[in-house]
């Protein structure tokens, strides 16, 4: 009997990103953010952004009072949509750790 391997999943969540265009512009915009385990998560912006573009993003929860903190995302290019929307690949930006302070005497 051939296994066959699992279809990877794909949510599609509501999101509220923000961050600064191409044109150095801050912007506000609500898109839905694709998730599933091969492209990582991808969304489709009205905007351009640079090469490496900090996003803040934040899940648009419905029904809850309660609003959902913002996440850090570096977003990259993979493309564009047929009806013009850009589309960004965003992976998880880490604090950097601080050097620790010698104290040297």
């Amino acid at each position: 009997m051939a296994r066959q391997a699992p279809m990877a999943a794909t949510g599609l969540y509501a999101v509220e990103i923000s961050g600064w265009d191409s044109m150095e512009d801050f912007f506000v915009e609500r898109c839905e953010l694709e998730w599933n385990e091969q492209s990582g998560k991808q969304v489709a912006l009205k905007r351009a952004l640079n090469d490496s573009a900090v996003l803040l993003v934040r899940l648009l929860q419905t029904g809850e009072a309660e609003r959902s903190h913002a996440v850090v995302y570096e977003a990259s290019r993979v493309g564009q949509t047929e009806s013009g929307l850009q589309q960004f690949r965003l992976d998880r930006m880490v604090p950097r750790q601080r050097e620790e302070e010698s104290s040297a005497v």
